[in-house]
């Protein structure tokens, strides 16, 4: 039925997240968004454990993930900055998934079709590059890039096997149906509006992340005493706990870290979605933070729906586009 191994892609700014399909199975992995040059170990059980995390780019070994974190000291996150994808690092993550699914036992990785992903602001400008830059890593890939937001609206859409799912197009009554989609990542948030079925380019734009809060998190905790890398924090951000001389409970803090960015977050949703809310027939949230600030956006609009496994949701989605996709390809091919 599919012709390719097909790779959702989301190299987020936090974190990496993976769903692949092959062979009639799914597979999924996500890795903290971490990279630095590798360092000579010595410990043969080190230097086992660092094997699979360990990739090269342009002839320069990278540590990736937890092996970034513990060796190489690795204390924040890659690409606070929109064109960090031109960047090694980018690369490195992008090796370090496929070296991942390869030790999964995934097979097709060789020549996969692959689906990656932009902020929504930036979709139009960084499209034919990102695609570029992917295929810099896997030169026998078939790439393509969408919106980051696209990804979540079209793991709601369509099934698992990438077809779309009627009543989620139409009403009883033959009426397209509507759907926004807000996106909560690390370094942005993005938004989608898809009226009737139509992309409205309008409605694509993208605000701060959930790092913001990280970095507020990290202040308030200062000032106890407690001193946390952003990495620490944005853990804090969904655990409520920090290892400190012990785990500690920082519940309270972290309302108010994700208070200050929430304010944020909702004035631009209003800017973009408050005409439209009331006449769309629901709003999808994604994305890692998309728990922290749920509540808030529910208080004022109770259509909003949580997407299962919102963290996953745009490689989710990804995945589901690449099948239908290959549906579409191994159709036309029959006709011909």
């Amino acid at each position: 039925m599919y012709d390719q191994t097909i790779v959702g892609l989301d190299v987020g700014r936090s974190a990496v997240k993976v769903v692949a399909f092959s062979n009639g199975q799914a597979y999924h992995l996500n890795f903290s968004s971490l990279v630095c040059l590798a360092i000579d170990l010595s410990d043969e059980n080190s230097i086992q454990a660092a094997e699979l995390e360990t990739v090269v780019v342009e002839g320069l070994k990278y540590f990736t993930g937890d092996t970034a974190r513990l060796q190489g000291g690795a204390a924040t996150s890659v690409g606070l900055s929109n064109d960090w994808t031109e960047t090694p690092e980018y690369l490195a993550l992008v090796l370090s998934a496929i070296k991942r699914l390869q030790h999964m036992g995934v097979i097709g990785l060789d020549t996969p079709y692959i689906v990656v992903g932009t902020p929504a602001a930036l979709y139009g400008k960084q499209r034919d590059r990102l695609e570029e830059l992917t295929r810099k890593a896997l030169p026998n890939a078939d790439v393509k890039a969408l919106s980051q937001p696209m990804g979540a609206y079209l793991s709601f859409f369509l099934a698992p096997n990438g077809v779309p799912v009627y009543e989620r197009f139409k009403d009883p009554k033959g009426r397209k149906k509507s759907w926004a989609v807000i996106d909560v990542g690390h370094f942005t948030t993005d938004f989608l509006l898809m009226k009737e079925g139509v992309h409205i380019d309008r409605k694509s734009e993208s605000s701060e992340g959930i790092f913001l809060a990280a970095e507020q998190l990290a202040r308030i905790l200062s000032t106890k005493g407690i001193d946390a890398s952003p990495v620490d924090c944005e853990e804090s951000l969904r655990t409520k706990e920090i290892q400190h001389f012990g785990i500690k409970d920082v519940t309270a803090e972290v309302a108010d870290a994700a208070n200050f960015v929430v304010s944020k977050i909702m004035t631009k949703t209003n800017a973009l979605l408050f005409a439209e809310a009331a006449k769309i027939d629901g709003i999808l949230l994604a994305g890692g933070g998309a728990k922290i600030i749920y509540a808030s956006l529910a208080n004022q609009w109770p259509h909003i729906m949580l997407l299962p496994d919102a963290r996953m949701a745009v490689a989710e989605g990804f995945c589901r586009f690449g099948k239908g996709q290959l549906l579409k390809r191994a159709a036309a091919i029959t006709v011909q």
